[in-house]
């Protein structure tokens, strides 16, 4: 059986839909299946298991002309593969129509009805589709032991042990600007001040926890928001180490997955955190995270709502460090458990 599978969108809509790329394979045993992502999309799912025999990237925010060119491609991709079952799980009826022409059975995710989840809304879809029952399967993405293992020599030339707790922080979102001239709701959504974040960190360093436990309080940031991360390092007095980012999906995943603790506003990297099973303390604004949140045991995160702030009008900044520490500390504990060996 072959089975095509598109979810064409950014680094958080390409890791939800990865719980429905579970299901499949987990209910068709024999199926080969066919992704069509976005770029960024097709770099997330490398290697992401042995029977996605094929990842079909289409770029359909560049240039116009382009754009279409590279569209009218995929579709002759669709017609040839012949297909058994297709699955569209963007809402986009632009992105629908690339089946327009296939003669496969097509499943499309028309409307997401009434508020549940992203991704089990797509796991609802595939339930109807086989027939089957399909219990909530977390997010997920692989993380390869030879990226670990490099990423653990990097950390210890900065002084990183293997023993060490690490605290990751994310202070940033796509598109995130100096200037801030653009995507200023976004700003109001996601941006916590620097002033909490370095906060936040020296209060962490001062916390029950580190008195049993080395703490590392890190940020891996891309070129252009290094300046953001320095700012927070002043603020901390040193107390965040700040990495560069690479344009690596399979490192930047292991560095999460290294995180006992990940620290965010609502972005894609907190998807990432969720699907490599990293603890998450999230904070969100003016979006439902039963929506959008992470998709993993609950017990491994926790979600901080600026809508339950005296003033939600402030968008995230309402969110206190005093209510990110009581959440962090709640985490830690579950940590120290596990470090313990107390915890599976």
């Amino acid at each position: 059986m072959k089975i095509l599978v598109i979810r064409n969108g950014r680094v958080g809509d390409t890791v939800m839909a990865t719980s429905a790329i579970t299901a499949l394979l987990n209910i068709y045993p024999e199926a080969l299946i066919t992704i069509i992502a976005s770029p960024e999309g097709s770099r997330l799912l490398k290697g992401f298991h042995e029977r996605v025999e094929a990842i079909w990237v289409w770029s359909r925010y560049g240039l116009g002309i382009q754009s279409k060119r590279d569209k009218k491609k995929i579709i002759k991709k669709i017609e040839d593969a012949n297909f058994d079952k297709a699955f569209c799980l963007d809402t986009n009826p632009s992105i629908a129509n690339l089946l327009d022409t296939s003669h496969a059975e097509k499943y499309f995710q028309t409307h997401l009805g009434p508020p549940t989840h992203c991704a089990r809304h797509y796991l609802n879809l595939i339930e109807q589709a086989s027939g089957q029952k399909v219990d909530d399967i977390p997010v997920n993405l692989p993380v390869p032991e030879q990226s670990s293992a490099q990423l653990d020599v990097e950390l210890n030339k900065i002084g990183i042990e293997k023993d060490d707790t690490v605290i990751m922080m994310h202070p940033t979102f796509s598109g995130y600007s100096k200037l801030g001239l653009r995507k200023r709701e976004a700003r109001k959504r996601k941006l916590w001040p620097a002033q909490n974040y370095a906060d936040l960190a020296k209060r962490l360093l001062q916390s029950d926890y580190t008195k049993n436990h080395r703490v590392k309080i890190i940020m891996a940031l891309l070129p252009a928001e290094q300046f953001l991360g320095k700012k927070i390092v002043k603020l901390s007095d040193g107390k965040v180490q700040l990495i560069e980012s690479v344009p690596s999906f399979e490192r930047y995943k292991a560095l999460i997955h290294r995180a006992d603790l990940f620290v965010s506003p609502d972005t894609g990297p907190m998807h990432i955190a969720a699907a490599v099973n990293t603890r998450t303390v999230v904070m969100f604004s003016n979006k439902d995270p039963a929506d959008c949140g992470p998709y993993m045991p609950s017990d491994r995160f926790n979600i901080l709502r600026s809508e339950c702030t005296d003033h939600p009008e402030k968008g995230i900044a309402a969110i206190t460090v005093d209510a990110m520490m009581l959440a962090c500390d709640g985490q830690l504990e579950k940590i120290e458990s596990e470090k313990a060996g107390k915890v599976d």
